[in-house]
């Protein structure tokens, strides 16, 4: 259904952006306006899930650009996005793909970055399976479990600008990541 939607909402793109170059000036108020509606609804579909935002953790940083970073976009229970971390002096980035198996619950499936504790794959060089967790708890997300088995809440939900995920919903491999590509999670 999601797919189908997504699909209607582009034909619904391209239409009114033939229309706008066929109609003249006086359309092209509307064709535009039509176009952001699209975008937005675009965007809030892609955008839509419990685990999609962007999400902090800064423990002993006050410097906003070394907090620790995941931005992620939810298409059902598909979840794709970017990771950051800032350790010794360095930045790692990368892209991260997970499948939810409930409203707090995810496992990530697939991951690929500048080679850190994160991944041994860089991006160019395709994606690396993992079998990781992610889970909501209390408004806060987390990666890691204790050795008691216990989750660990390290990271907090901050706003996302729209510029931000209409950006990465940009990326060239962000919608192949929200269709399915690399294959269906398990």
């Amino acid at each position: 259904m999601r797919r189908w939607t997504m699909g209607a909402l582009l034909g619904l793109v391209a239409c009114t952006g033939m229309r706008a170059g066929q109609a003249g000036s006086e359309a092209a108020p509307a064709a535009t306006r039509e176009r952001s509606e699209v975008q937005a609804v675009a965007a809030s579909v892609a955008a839509s899930g419990a685990f999609a935002g962007e999400w902090a953790a800064c423990p002993g940083t006050t410097a906003p650009e070394e907090c620790s970073r995941y931005v992620l976009l939810q298409r059902g229970s598909r979840i794709c996005g970017t990771w950051f971390h800032f350790a010794s002096g360095k930045e790692y980035t990368g892209r991260i793909v997970a499948h939810a198996d409930s409203s707090t619950e995810a496992r990530r499936t697939h991951v690929c970055g500048r080679q850190s504790a994160e991944t041994d794959t860089e991006c160019e060089d395709g994606w690396q399976r993992i079998d990781k967790p992610l889970r909501l708890c209390d408004g806060r997300l987390s990666n890691l479990t204790r050795a008691d088995g216990s989750w660990f809440p390290y990271y907090q939900a901050v706003p996302m600008a729209d510029d931000q995920r209409d950006a990465l919903l940009a990326e060239p491999w962000m919608e192949d990541c929200l269709s399915g590509i690399p294959g269906d999670a398990p």
